[in-house]
């Protein structure tokens, strides 16, 4: 395995009950350790030393996937620059300086914003697919030189980055790149996402291919220099297949802690919609706070037909309350990036829909059983199986006898727990300690109470 899960095998094991085999919990281990790696885009390796030669063709920066801030040696025109959200760990590398410095940038927020609006237009241009990646070698390295070019790529340790945009926008620098890999059965897995761009016929070596990882969306600030705040995020076109049993809400607190934000989009996104999605992953990872008002605007532009909706079902004053509503719902945990763009639509349609049922409840409390009996409708449905059948597959809770005979169940809970409760202070006012008043209720009723005495205590 080789990196931070097989430290858990003897623990794993000490957790489960009987007998396990070794081998094959060291493959289940390895396959969560995957997961999260993938998902977090870390690979999470104990601390070491590595040589990196860095060609970043023209982009001041380029990523840095767990360096560890204060560990590189002193190299000028070189700066690591600091994650704000993980301090120890600097998630981008600042490799030249800035042209110019910029008096003042504009919020955090605002410039999410918009890298993802040039984030939509690069997609929309055919940027992110790998034969932009193909047609930029072929235009910017002759035949030669790209001779020269795949031999250095072969070298682990040559980072060699293909700049995919690169502009300075509201006081900001704003970068997407791709960075070049010829896949061995040596290369380091970094949880990185590879897209084959030359196989090995075309390639002439039978066992390696050429690659492209995932492309990297990077924002920095250009107000100093170096620079001390920069925001990363993997760009994902098409969905990643993870086992379907392992809910996304178990992980999720977990990638958003450690991991880089993942932005998903395929051909419908809409603009707005990849936008809004990059100020929610900076929200879900830390880098802003829910009080941004960006973030509802973003939100009211993106899924207008979800906010009109709660408008008009809640009567709300203004789209913006509207939106504010539903970013209430969008909080936690979040998308599952695995499950692609399409996915972050039924997700948003589905929190849409929570937020005009959460209204109703509120409007019309009569309307709903649990309400009529006085207890959560999370409490009402853990009760419902013992007193309704399934009907197709749904429990029939319509007949006004189901919740009578609920209610009355409840009642008769009530009485006996205060029978109880009454029947311990008796016993404890004639000397019965704690323990031995609620061992004494164990075996006899309450209302015998009245008449008992600690052995040798009896009046």
């Amino acid at each position: 395995m080789g990196h931070w899960s097989e430290s858990l095998v003897d623990e794993a094991a000490q957790k489960i009950s009987g007998s396990t085999d070794r081998r094959v919990l060291e493959n289940m281990l390895a396959q969560a350790g995957r997961e999260i790696e993938v998902l977090s885009g870390r690979s999470f390796h104990p601390l070491r030393r590595t040589t990196s030669v860095i060609e970043s063709n023209g982009l001041p920066f380029v990523d840095v996937p767990d360096m560890q801030v204060g560990s590189m040696e002193t190299t000028a025109g070189v700066w690591e620059v600091p994650d704000p959200v993980n301090s120890e760990t600097a998630s981008a590398l600042q490799v030249s300086s800035l042209s110019q410095l910029a008096p003042n940038a504009a919020p955090v927020a605002e410039a999410l914003w918009t890298a993802g609006q040039l984030l939509a237009e690069t997609s929309r241009t055919g940027g992110l697919a790998k034969d932009y990646v193909l047609r930029w070698l072929g235009i910017s390295v002759d035949h030669e030189q790209r001779i020269e070019l795949m031999r250095r790529v072969m070298d682990p340790a040559i980072r060699f980055s293909v700049p995919i945009l690169g502009i300075p926008v509201n006081g900001w620098w704003i970068q997407i790149a791709r960075r070049l890999i010829w896949v061995t059965g040596e290369t380091e897995d970094e949880g990185r996402l590879l897209e084959l761009l030359l196989d090995s016929t075309m390639t002439g070596d039978k066992d390696a291919p050429l690659a492209a990882v995932e492309p990297i969306l990077t924002m920095v600030p250009m107000t100093r220099q170096p620079a001390d705040w920069a925001f990363t995020a993997r760009i994902w076109t098409e969905e990643v297949h993870r086992p379907i049993d392992r809910p996304w809400n178990k992980i999720a607190k977990t990638i958003h802690s450690h991991g880089t934000p993942t932005i998903t989009l395929d051909a419908v996104s809409t603009p707005y919609e990849i936008a809004c999605q990059v100020l929610l992953k900076g929200y879900w990872h830390g880098y802003i706070d829910g009080t941004a008002p960006a973030l509802a605007k973003a939100v009211a532009r993106a899924y207008p037909r979800e906010v009109e909706r709660i408008q008009r079902e809640t009567r709300a004053p203004t789209s913006a309350f509207a939106a504010a509503t539903l970013l209430e719902q969008l909080t936690h945990p979040g998308f599952d990036p695995a499950q692609g763009a399409e996915a972050t639509r039924r997700y948003v349609r589905r929190k849409a829909s929570i937020a005009v049922k959460e209204h109703r409840k509120f409007e019309a409390p009569e309307r709903y059983p649990w309400t009529q009996i006085g207890i959560s409708e999370r409490r009402f449905y853990k009760l419902l199986p013992r007193f309704a059948q399934k009907v197709n597959g749904r429990y029939d809770y319509d007949r006004g006898d189901v919740v009578t005979r609920m209610k009355e169940h409840l009642d008769h809970n009530d009485r006996d727990r205060e029978a109880r409760t009454a029947a311990l202070d008796v016993l404890r006012s004639h000397g019965f300690g704690e323990a031995a008043a609620r061992k004494w209720l164990q075996r006899h009723r309450p209302k015998e109470a009245v008449d008992a005495w600690p052995r040798g205590s009896r009046p």
